[in-house]
This record gives structure tokens, C-alpha cells and sequence, in this order.
């Protein structure tokens, strides 16, 4: 069975990335007795087999929301997000940390937002997101990108989680130095994510894969 990952982290010697829910997703595989061939694709990409339908195969890690469920099984949870917050460039991270709310930044037009294309950051968020005027700017996703874009002002801030900005440092990039981790108040609680396969998997196979996450759900 193909999992789809997006490539943001490279493959270790038995070929599963290097990201802990796809470790444990292996896990589980195997101790249900199932095959997985990973593949490295990206995001937007996947989704977009996943409605298609065109073969059996499974997206590692997608948050759960009602459109995807239209053409998407879900698996139980396989992972439990970081806490998200708010990335914004220096030059505005302090007018950020005075409103009063997460929904009031995301509904504020005075900042540009950057939000990844076809990426669903779980439902309050994505609601907010929605009434936002001006609609926030879209790009790939791609973390190479976010550095750059907020610290030469092509948007102003985004929604990730703190361990994104350590690993822009860690890699060396300059322009993360120019931005700052913004936790507000009303910010959800972190998001779960799972494993969508898409409506040619059987179910039993999700069963399987069930049973296992269900016998030891932090292998």
C-alpha cells in the first residue's frame, strides 16, 4: 500500500521519513501485517489523487475536516500536534501580541497572511480564515519559502508551529532570525491528525490498521 508524505524531511535507511507519526504509522503497519511503500509527494498533489480515486493509497498525517471526508476514509488518530501559533515577522510581532485574540489576527486586514495552499489547519482556524478580509496570500508548501517571505515582507505572518522556526535556525537560514514565535489567547488546541486513505483502500485494511493503533496507540 502507497503512503503519500509530503517532503519536507528525507527518508531514513528503511525508507520511512524522518517524521515520529510515520515512524509509528510503520509500526502499527507492521504489527497488523500490512505492506507500506512510502513515496514523497506533494501536498497539494496528494489531495488531489485523493479525490480523483484512481488507485489505493493513503496521505500520512491529514487533519480530519467534513470535505475531505467525501472522498477520503480516515484511520483513528496517529498523531497529536504541536501546540500551533502564529510565525510573524519582527516588524510586526509586537501590534500582533496587543490584540486581544488568535480569531482577532486572523480577521485583522491590517496583516498579511500567509496560509499553504489546499492545507486545512483544523476547524476554528479554518472558519476564521474564511471570513478574513482581504483573503489571506497562498503559497505551496513548502517550508524554504516562509522564511523569505515573511522577512521581506511579501506577508507578514502565517500559522505553524514553534518547532518550524527552530528548524529554520537549525538550518542555517538567515532571514529566520528576523521572526518570532506569537502564542494569543483563543488559539485552539492542538489538532490530531491521521492517515486518509483514499475510497479504493478496502475497509478492511483500515481495520486492520485500526486494531493495531487501538491495541498500542503510542508504540
Amino acid at each position: 500500500m502507497p503512503v503519500h508524505h509530503i517532503p519536507l524531511e528525507g527518508a531514513g535507511p528503511d525508507g520511512v521519513p524522518r517524521l515520529p507519526m510515520a515512524g509509528r504509522t510503520a509500526i502499527w503497519a507492521h504489527r497488523a501485517g500490512l505492506a507500506l511503500r512510502w513515496q514523497a509527494v506533494p501536498f497539494k498533489r496528494s489531495l488531489q489523487e485523493l479525490q480523483r480515486n484512481r488507485e489505493p493509497f493513503c496521505v500520512l498525517g491529514l487533519f480530519d475536516t467534513a470535505e475531505r471526508r467525501r472522498f477520503a476514509r480516515y484511520s483513528l488518530p496517529i498523531h497529536q500536534e504541536e501546540q500551533q501559533v502564529f510565525l510573524a515577522a519582527s516588524r510586526v510581532a509586537p501590534a500582533l501580541k496587543r490584540l486581544p485574540s488568535a480569531q482577532a489576527a486572523l480577521q485583522d486586514g491590517r496583516f498579511k497572511l500567509l496560509v499553504y495552499d489546499g492545507v486545512a489547519y483544523g476547524g476554528p482556524l479554518d472558519a476564521w480564515i474564511a471570513l478574513r478580509h482581504p483573503a489571506p496570500l497562498k503559497a505551496s508548501a513548502s517550508i524554504a519559502r516562509l522564511a523569505p517571505m515573511l522577512a521581506r515582507g511579501h506577508a507578514d505572518f502565517t500559522i505553524s508551529v514553534a518547532s518550524e522556526l527552530q528548524e529554520l535556525r537549525d538550518r542555517g537560514e538567515r532571514d529566520a532570525q528576523s521572526i518570532e514565535v506569537v502564542l494569543l489567547p483563543g488559539m485552539p488546541q492542538p489538532p490530531l491528525r491521521y492517515l486518509a486513505c483514499s475510497l479504493r483502500v478496502p475497509p478492511d485494511w483500515l481495520a486492520r490498521f485500526d486494531a493495531a493503533v487501538r491495541a498500542d496507540p503510542a508504540p
